[in-house]
């Protein structure tokens, strides 16, 4: 399953380059799409937009918030998978790596590395935000019952406060 981001589509549109095994990046593409898509969307809304993706039958309308989805979810995978790349559990421990015309970096310039890549994705998770809260209308499934009885209903704040979002619909 394909969780709205693709190889190509991260290759083009992050700093991922055409070198990264893609094999490395996608554990954390579906993790972060699971941690920070599904939240704002609720389970029952996430699940049927992800077939849908899946599925190549998105409406119009589903396409454009899918649109907003994607990088949001790219950013955090990037975010996420700096660390492992750049070190690795391997059967002695934890190993950094390096290559042969490469220096490591230091563990505090990953940690503003993925600073930096985190915003970038809180931008486009508050995009998310605010193009449901302007257009709920066209997303029945988003503001149905079975929406705001499933287990992860969707939230309105990406920071840490995560406030109902059907609180302000």
């Amino acid at each position: 399953m394909i969780y709205f981001v693709t190889e190509n589509w991260l290759k083009v549109n992050t700093p991922v380059t055409a070198n990264i095994d893609a094999v490395k990046i996608f554990p954390f593409v579906q993790s972060q799409a699971d941690m920070r898509i599904q939240p704002l969307l609720g389970t029952y809304f996430y699940k049927y937009l992800l077939g849908k993706y899946n599925a190549q039958t998105l409406t119009p309308d589903e396409e454009v918030l899918v649109s907003k989805i994607q990088p949001a979810i790219a950013w955090r995978a990037v975010e996420d998978c700096v660390l492992s790349i750049s070190y690795a559990l391997k059967n002695k421990g934890i190993q950094q790596q390096s290559g042969d015309y490469s220096q490591p970096v230091t563990f505090q310039e990953i940690a503003h590395i993925q600073n930096v890549y985190a915003s970038k994705a809180v931008f486009y998770e508050n995009r998310v935000v605010s193009y449901l809260k302007d257009n709920c209308d066209l997303f029945p499934d988003f503001t149905s019952d079975l929406n705001r009885d499933s287990d992860i209903r969707p939230k309105k704040d990406v920071n840490n406060g995560f406030n109902d979002f059907f609180e302000i619909i």
